[in-house]
C-alpha cells in the first residue's frame, strides 16, 4: 500500500513540477520582450468522455471518464529552430500515468525543407497525419488506427524516435508538400534496440484549391523476436509495409474525405498452447468515406461509412461502421468543442466478435 501511496504522490509531484516549469518558460519569455527568443509556451487539452457501449469484452459499457489529458510546451528558441514537449495524462494513457509522446527540435532550412530530430507520431495516412484536437469524429477510422498505431516492431501508439525531413510549397503554382522520416522502430518505450530502421512517408498535391491529394508508404521489420519454453530462441526479420491513398476536398459549407489502405505486418502464434511457435501474418485493408456539413460556421455534421478487414487471407471478417455525427464548437477558432457520435457496427460472420452500435459524447477543452 505504501509503495502504490509513494508512486502516486510521485506522479503529482511530476505532474505539478511540469506545470511550474512550463509556466516558468511563459514567464521568461514574457518578461523578455526585447529578446524575442526563446518563446516557449505552455499548451494543452482535455477529453472528457461519456460512453455507451455493450459489445462483448467492452471495458466501457455506461462510463463517463477523463478519457485523456495532453500537456505540453511549444514555441521557438530560435528564429529557425522550434520545439515541442508533450505528455499525455489520463486513462487512455500508454504508460500509468504519464506517457512521454512528442520531444522534439526541429530546424527550418527553408519552408521546402525542415529537419526534425526527436521523437514523434508517424506521419501515414491523411487522417493519421491529422492532430488529434481536429479530426473529424472522436476516434479515427478502425482500418487506421488498426495501420497506423501498431507501426514499428514494438509499436501500439503511433509514436517513435528518428529523423525527420518534410516542406511545403503553398506558393507553388502547384502546391505540394511531403514528410519523410527514419525511425528506430522501438516505439515509445523502448530507445533503441540496433535493429534495422523503419521507413514512413507521405507526399500529397493540391491541382485545384480545397482539392487535396495524397499518398502514404511505410516499410519496416518484423517486431517479434521467439523464444520458446524450451528456452530456444528463433528470431525473424521480415519485412513489413503498409499503404494508403487519400482524396480531400473542402469547400466553406462541406468537407469531403475518402481513404483505402493495406497492410501485411507479420505476427507470432503459440499453437495449441505448447512451446512451438510459428508465424502468423496478418493482411489488412479497408476504407472510409466521409462527409462534413458546416451550415454553421460553428456547427458541423459529419457522416461517415467505414469498411474494414482484420486479415483478408481468411474470408467474411468485414467490420462495418456507419458513424453519424454532430461537432459543436464553444468559441468559433478554437478547439474547444462538443462532439456527439453515434456509431452503427456490423460484422460478417468470421470476424471474431459481434459489435453492437456505440454512442459516444467527447467535451474538449484547450488552452
Amino acid at each position: 500500500m505504501k509503495h502504490g501511496i509513494s508512486f502516486f504522490s510521485k506522479s503529482i509531484a511530476l505532474f505539478f513540477s511540469f506545470c511550474i516549469v512550463t509556466a516558468g518558460f511563459s514567464l521568461a519569455a514574457e518578461a523578455g520582450k526585447e529578446a524575442k527568443y526563446p518563446n516557449l509556451k505552455p499548451f494543452g487539452y482535455t477529453h472528457l468522455w461519456a460512453v455507451n457501449d455493450r459489445t462483448p469484452g467492452s471495458t466501457y459499457g455506461d462510463d463517463y471518464q477523463i478519457a485523456r489529458a495532453r500537456i505540453g510546451v511549444k514555441g521557438n528558441l530560435t528564429p529557425k529552430i522550434d520545439c515541442m514537449f508533450l505528455t499525455e495524462w489520463g486513462r487512455l494513457t500508454l504508460t500509468d500515468p504519464v506517457t512521454l509522446l512528442d520531444a522534439w527540435v526541429n530546424y527550418k532550412v527553408n519552408p521546402g525543407f525542415n529537419i526534425k530530430l526527436g521523437q514523434t507520431w508517424y506521419k501515414f495516412t491523411l487522417s493519421g497525419t491529422t492532430t488529434l484536437p481536429t479530426i473529424p469524429f472522436v476516434a479515427r477510422p478502425e482500418v487506421v488506427d488498426a495501420i497506423w498505431l501498431p507501426m514499428g516492431r514494438n509499436g501500439s501508439y503511433g509514436y517513435d524516435k528518428g529523423i525527420e525531413l518534410w516542406g511545403d510549397f503553398k506558393q507553388a503554382k502547384l502546391p505540394w508538400g511531403y514528410v519523410f522520416s527514419i525511425t528506430t522502430g522501438t516505439g515509445i518505450k523502448r530507445f533503441a534496440d540496433n535493429k534495422p530502421p523503419d521507413y514512413v512517408g507521405r507526399v500529397c498535391i493540391e491541382p485545384k484549391k480545397g482539392l487535396m491529394l495524397g499518398a502514404s508508404g511505410f516499410y519496416g521489420w518484423s517486431r517479434v523476436e521467439i523464444t520458446s519454453n524450451l528456452n530456444t530462441e528463433e528470431k525473424k526479420a521480415l519485412p513489413e509495409y503498409a499503404y494508403g491513398v487519400d482524396i480531400s476536398y473542402t469547400q466553406k459549407y462541406f468537407r469531403i474525405i475518402t481513404e483505402a489502405l493495406q497492410s501485411l505486418y507479420e505476427g507470432r502464434r503459440d499453437v495449441n498452447g505448447s512451446e512451438i511457435f510459428s508465424l502468423d501474418t496478418k493482411k489488412q485493408r479497408g476504407w472510409y468515406a466521409m462527409l462534413g456539413l458546416k451550415p454553421l460556421s460553428w456547427i458541423e455534421i459529419p457522416v461517415q461509412y467505414a469498411w474494414y478487414e482484420s486479415n483478408y487471407v481468411n474470408s467474411d471478417t468485414g467490420l462495418k461502421t456507419i458513424t453519424v455525427g454532430l461537432t459543436w464548437w464553444l468559441k468559433e477558432k478554437t478547439l474547444n468543442n462538443v462532439k456527439i457520435n453515434y456509431l452503427i457496427r456490423s460484422a460478417q460472420k468470421n470476424y471474431g466478435s459481434k459489435p453492437r452500435n456505440k454512442f459516444i459524447a467527447q467535451i474538449q477543452l484547450a488552452f
